[in-house]
């Protein structure tokens, strides 16, 4: 006799429904069903006239079902024994525990500390000023007009001399007595638009004399 048998199940069984969605039911119902290979519970579905599609869903829901069963079980259990470890701490213990918790620390400075700090800022400060007067002065910029603003003006002198060693890129002979930024900016495009044709007219000559058409 075929081993199948052992695990027939009866075709009434199968089809009592009058549709296929009770025989997962059915099916789910049988402890034994479970126990048996994926591959001979298909043969037996297959012997008992269930398609391989319908039959192989059959066994996928079996799977999807006993997996659910597993990880419920498995969270169950994880929460059982964290519950034992709790009712075993000590009743003492209302809080949970911190590894690290980072602090912050106030310093307290001695009056002769702030003294000396503000010292340092004060002789940083006058340095900073004295150090942009000489630079507006080198370039006979106006500093007086910007008042207690020093930031500002180390800009502007920044500015200046970016400009002016952009000039020398394109042979602007500059005057610097006079300070207008303004004026040698415009300086500067003329130049760099005079290059240009300069350029673009080297670009013809060469392309006339060699014959080829621009």
């Amino acid at each position: 006799m075929d081993n199948t048998n052992n695990f027939a199940l009866s075709k009434d069984t199968i089809f009592g429904a009058k549709n296929h969605t009770n025989i997962n039911s059915t099916f789910s119902s049988l402890s034994s069903f479970e126990e048996i290979s994926v591959a001979k519970a298909k043969e037996a579905l297959l012997l008992k006239g269930i398609s391989s599609k319908e039959a192989l869903q059959i066994l996928k829901n079996l799977e999807t079902k006993k997996e659910a069963i597993r990880i419920f079980e498995e969270r169950k259990q994880s929460d059982e024994n964290l519950k034992k470890i709790i009712d075993k701490l000590p009743e003492n213990i209302t809080e949970t525990p911190k590894f690290h918790e980072a602090k912050g620390q106030s310093v307290e400075l001695s009056d002769s500390a702030r003294e000396t700090f503000t010292r340092i800022g004060a002789r940083a400060r006058e340095a900073f000023i004295e150090e942009q007067i000489e630079r507006a002065m080198a370039y006979n910029i106006p500093y007086q007009t910007y008042g207690d603003n020093y930031y500002q003006l180390m800009q502007d002198i920044d500015k200046y001399e970016y400009l002016l060693e952009k000039a020398k890129d394109y042979c602007v002979d500059w005057d610097t007595s006079e300070y207008d930024p303004v004026a040698l900016e415009q300086a500067i495009e003329d130049a760099e638009h005079s290059a240009y044709a300069e350029n673009q007219e080297l670009r013809m000559y060469f392309l006339t004399t060699r014959g080829v058409e621009a």
